[in-house]
């Protein structure tokens, strides 16, 4: 278990590569797993998360089939980030409203992507192949 802060994001991020013995991997998708780590986990501790002494961000991997699992659950209040909207990529960025723009580049990257509300707590389970 992690605490829910920015200090977090780098353990959880070596946490992750060293589960899934991430030194055979490709450099992108080494990349990939620091870009998802980094925008779900600043998200929770950003926007989330408010009480440090009882939050908490838990992790867990699993590769099958050469497919990478990553499931993060947190006890913040809910929030489905895939309910956003897509951001329009090609309007300008003076046109653009803030936001959006990290659970995009999340979903460029993986297989699957799911949210589920359970015992009070967020779940987002990720696939990459």
């Amino acid at each position: 278990m992690f605490k829910p802060e920015i200090e977090s994001v780098y353990r959880i991020q070596n946490f992750v590569k060293t589960a899934l013995s991430a030194e055979a991997f490709n450099k992108k998708k080494c990349f990939a797993i620091d870009l998802i780590i980094e925008e779900l986990v600043v998200n929770i501790a950003t926007y989330g998360i408010k009480d440090l002494n009882t939050g908490f961000i838990a992790v867990c991997t699993s590769i099958e089939d050469e497919t990478l699992f990553i499931g993060i659950t947190d006890n913040g209040p809910a929030f489905n980030p895939l309910e956003k909207k897509d951001p329009d990529i090609f309007m300008p960025l003076e046109d653009r409203q803030p936001g959006g723009l990290g659970i995009y580049l999340v979903k460029q990257f993986v297989k699957d992507i799911r949210y589920e509300r359970k015992n009070h707590k967020n779940l987002i389970r990720l696939w990459l192949a």
